[in-house]
């Protein structure tokens, strides 16, 4: 009888200390472009109702060039990617690449205050071909774009480079490889370490034209303190390349623009108007945009003005 109580003591024991001593796990804060998608991020996340968040829509009307704007320097990105090996995974939210140790790939200049050193690059898309890209330029949306995340060595300051890309009839053979490899990272079990070469990506001006401000991540916790370089000219990639996003776990993954609130945006030129592919750098693996093919005013002029005098003949 002895035994029989002892063992049951021990056993109540035993339930009462794992009932009342164990540690409690801390909850996991989810957050998805969905139902827990940008519009309740601020509900976990105080920062991401801060007044310097990104993205913004760029305002082109409104943009101050800045002299003080040097070159800026995109350090080993044009020269031997092609012998890069990059790591490229699914963190649930988007497709990363983490570059090799071996990669020296850093961006200065351009009025930034300490060399930056790539950490990762990532995507951002949508669900169609009209909307994916996180900035936008005067309200217009774009399918893609890609980030460029840098660090400071010694502050931590994180400068991030966007490459906003614009939808054109003809593919883009430049993007072939990267995306046959979107075509495969499609969710979180797939993992690919492969050499590529993304230098046809960035511009071989020594002084290519960019959008300067002061914002944030666009994802949680939407740490603010980070400087954002958008390069003007866009990248082309057609309607059928885009479709390498469609068996994506994440069917989109862009935050809307923020609003912008009492900063400023500049630019190292005269921003009278975005620039498509049609600029007059020289940049290599850039192609005419559709922004460039527009009818100019002078030319609707020239053509009505012809009309007149053929009717009046």
């Amino acid at each position: 009888m002895f035994w029989i109580f002892t063992c049951q003591f021990l056993f109540l024991l035993s339930f009462l200390h794992s009932s009342y001593c164990q540690t409690p796990s801390l909850p996991v804060h989810h957050w998805d472009y969905g139902r827990e998608g940008p519009d309740t991020w601020a509900h976990t996340y105080d920062t991401c109702e801060g007044e310097s968040q990104s993205p913004i829509d760029i305002q082109t009307s409104h943009v101050k060039y800045d002299s003080k704007l040097t070159p800026l320097s995109l350090n080993g990105y044009t020269s031997n990617m092609s012998s890069y090996v990059w790591n490229f995974t699914h963190n649930g939210h988007a497709i990363i690449a983490y570059p090799s140790p071996l990669a020296r790939l850093s961006m200065s200049g351009g009025g930034l205050p300490d060399v930056f050193h790539l950490v990762q690059f990532h995507l951002h898309w949508g669900y169609n071909a009209f909307q994916g890209s996180e900035h936008t330029i005067n309200g217009h949306k774009y399918p893609l774009e890609i980030h460029f995340v840098h660090r400071a060595q010694f502050t931590g300051t994180l400068a991030v480079l966007g490459i906003i890309f614009d939808r054109q009839r003809d593919d883009n053979p430049y993007l072939n490889d990267l995306l046959s490899i979107v075509n495969r990272t499609v969710n979180t079990s797939v993992a690919i370490e492969r050499q590529i070469d993304l230098s046809r990506l960035f511009p071989t001006s020594p002084s290519p034209r960019f959008y300067r401000y002061n914002g944030s991540l666009t994802t949680p916790p939407c740490t603010e303190g980070v400087i954002w370089t958008i390069l003007a000219r866009t990248i082309p990639i057609s309607s059928y390349q885009l479709r390498a996003f469609m068996d994506n776990v994440v069917p989109f993954n862009f935050r809307p623009p923020q609003k912008l609130h009492s900063r400023k945006v500049l630019a190292n030129f005269q921003p009278e108007q975005h620039e498509g592919g049609g600029e007059e750098e020289g940049e290599g693996g850039h192609h005419s945009s559709t922004l460039s093919n527009r009818i100019k005013p002078e030319q609707i002029f020239l053509i009505l003005f012809l009309s007149i005098v053929l009717i009046f003949q």
